[in-house]
């Protein structure tokens, strides 16, 4: 079994933006550096907080019986596309069955793997544990537009679209090659790791990829290069950027306590 969890621009360059599947300008333009936020009220909740731990215990010996019931009556699922997002959310999937909350993880679950297959109890409870373990390894809380404002783990990018849009422009890339640098990170005119730092670009900043595996000129193929603010390109090793979206888990309060009323699924 496969799971479809996608966690750096390296790995989804490949399946989004080939570099057959666009034409890149022979030289970036310069562009006004961006960086993400993240809305983060609400989420010192102390109840909320007990949730979660109780979630990360249960992800760390399997407990699937306690995921589950941290369930609301009515779970939402959400799957918008892998990528950059679109300026109006997808609604939720549609439930015409009105599934219980128990039920409607296994669905969102089976949505993380490849396949159209049916799945056993103990699959589909592994990919549960997945799900959750997925959303909850960031360890971060915040809104998210994609959940109708609910709060989420991780935390989902706060950003300015437009702006956004103009740094893939100029870089002549499509907006599905912008992702977030995870971390502070050197930006070298070469790949090779004695050539001169163009740039550090701080966690948090949106950068276009130009390419997800460049090969380095001693050989090795960790390399990845980006279109860097001042236009020139820039290159990099262990790419761990993190996408627009991703697997959460989204929390509301039900009758007065919280409860895990969302999950989303990004989908290809």
């Amino acid at each position: 079994m496969k799971t479809l969890f996608l966690a750096t621009a390296a790995c989804a360059a490949m399946l989004l933006s080939t570099p057959a599947a666009f034409s890149a300008d022979p030289e970036p333009k310069p562009y006004e550096a961006l960086s993400v936020t993240y809305d983060t009220s609400g989420t010192d909740d102390p109840e909320l907080a007990a949730l979660v731990e109780t979630l990360k215990k249960a992800i760390e010996v399997g407990d699937v019986a306690t995921l589950k019931a941290s369930a609301a009556p009515e779970v939402k699922i959400y799957s918008p596309m892998i990528g950059f997002p679109d300026a109006t959310p997808p609604a939720a999937l549609s439930d015409p069955e009105k599934r219980p909350g128990g039920d409607r993880l296994d669905n969102a679950a089976a949505l993380t793997a490849t396949g159209d297959v049916d799945y056993s109890r103990e699959d589909l409870d592994g990919l549960v544990v997945d799900l959750f373990g997925n959303a909850l390894d960031q360890g971060t809380l915040g809104h998210s537009k994609t959940a109708n404002g609910a709060i989420c783990s991780p935390a989902e990018p706060v950003f300015d679209r437009d702006k956004a849009l103009a740094v893939a422009d100029a870089a002549g890339v499509p907006a599905s090659n912008l992702w977030i640098l995870s971390e502070s990170t050197e930006f070298r005119d070469k790949p090779n790791e004695t050539a001169a730092v163009l740039a550090t670009l701080p966690e948090d900043t949106i950068v276009p990829f130009l390419e997800g595996s460049v090969e380095g000129e001693d050989g090795s193929a960790d390399w990845y290069s980006v279109a860097l603010p001042s236009g020139k390109t820039g290159y990099a090793t262990n790419d761990i950027s993190r996408g627009f979206q991703a697997t959460s888990v989204c929390y509301g309060k039900v009758d007065g306590k919280w409860a895990v009323t969302a999950v989303i699924v990004p989908g290809l």
